[in-house]
């Protein structure tokens, strides 16, 4: 036996990282054929069953096309049961709708929702309390899948939260959980462990990372997981120290280093840190014409710090040592503050435009 876990889709999602409106539209038919392509693979692989712990869409106003969409796709694969879990996003729009509903799709209602062949019994709830694995009900002899979409904490003390010590002892053997979007796994007790199967695919830069879904099978007689990396793309943060660079070809080297493993495919945002000498400042136009066309998204900040004291420019009679020995005297101006001032200031002195 075989079974897909995933969740947290959000098929037509704005999309949060700085794309133009071609790649957002392109993005956006990459999540609903993400989805596609997870479900040929549970085909490959034998998977009879995929489990969908919430936020398969970004929204309760659903498109009439991606409902269909969605629904024909899962009709289309009659030897794969589908359970799926109305999440705090989407809520009921998938199955609201004037569409007739797969015989091969399971909803999970509001409250315990069962559903027990002769391998497994699959348990789950769309809502959440603080007293609810009080009156989940599964038999200690039966393997046993609980899906649930929320925040895992200690105790299930309010909504949206699922609490270790309430799930531990209730024979469950695996939690499907769905709401975080990074793969994680943690035993609840000797019995259970809890999984985020994570978002499959990344939408902005705080989903970085390896994304995918886990495959659960049956070993021994005994639930086992593992995580499988499945995302198009990648969105990569990458911080770079770049105090060594002292003009643009040097940046562009340590740059260069920086992003050689990294997939044309991915999305890329880049921060160089580290300290910069005084009268260079990072192109960041210049860095992104550099590296744009390399990856399918790019971008540049720069969080370095000016590398300047006071001392350096106790003989400096020029007109730029006066300047810095002045605003660096100034004892109610933060470092901070310096350093933007002193940058603006000699760009202003050596005839530059200050960024």
């Amino acid at each position: 036996m075989k079974i897909i876990h995933t969740a947290d889709l959000h098929i037509d999602s704005p999309l949060t990282s700085h794309l133009s409106a071609d790649k957002v539209r392109e993005r956006r038919a990459e999540l609903f054929s993400t989805l596609s392509a997870m479900v040929e693979a549970a085909t490959a692989c034998g998977a009879a069953i995929m489990i969908i712990a919430g936020d398969l869409f970004d929204s309760e106003r659903i498109t009439k096309t991606a409902r269909r969409r969605t629904l024909s796709l899962i009709a289309a694969h009659t030897a794969i049961k589908f359970f799926y879990l109305p999440g705090n996003h989407e809520e009921t729009g998938l199955i609201s709708g004037e569409d007739s509903l797969p015989e091969n799709l399971f909803v999970f209602g509001e409250g315990w929702t069962y559903f027990a062949s002769e391998e497994l019994i699959i348990a789950g709830r769309s809502t959440t309390s603080a007293d609810m694995f009080e009156t989940l009900s599964l038999p200690k002899d039966r393997r046993s899948v609980v899906v649930l979409h929320g925040e895992l904490r200690d105790r299930s003390d309010e909504g949206g939260v699922i609490g270790r010590r309430d799930a531990a002892g209730r024979n469950i053997d695996y939690l499907a959980l769905g709401h975080y979007h990074s793969y994680s796994a943690e035993r609840i007790d000797d019995r259970c462990t809890a999984v985020y199967a994570g978002t499959p695919e990344g939408r902005g830069f705080d989903e970085t990372g390896e994304k995918g879904y886990v495959l659960i099978e049956d070993i021994g007689g005994a639930l086992s997981h593992r995580f499988v990396p499945f995302a198009r793309r990648r969105l990569h943060e990458i911080e770079v120290d770049v105090s060594e660079a002292s003009d643009l070809y040097s940046l562009e080297r340590i740059v260069s280093a920086a992003l050689i493993d990294v997939s044309p495919a991915d999305l890329v945002r880049l921060i160089l840190t580290g300290y910069r000498a005084v009268g260079f400042t990072p192109d960041l136009t210049a860095l992104t014409a550099r590296f744009a066309a390399g990856f399918y998204y790019f971008e540049a900040r720069d969080e370095t710090r000016l590398r300047i004291s006071a001392a350096d420019y106790e003989r400096d009679l020029s007109l730029k040592g006066e300047f810095i020995r002045l605003v660096m005297a100034d004892g109610s101006l933060s470092d901070k503050k310096k350093e933007e001032i002193i940058s603006c200031g000699l760009a202003a002195l050596l005839g530059e435009v200050a960024l």
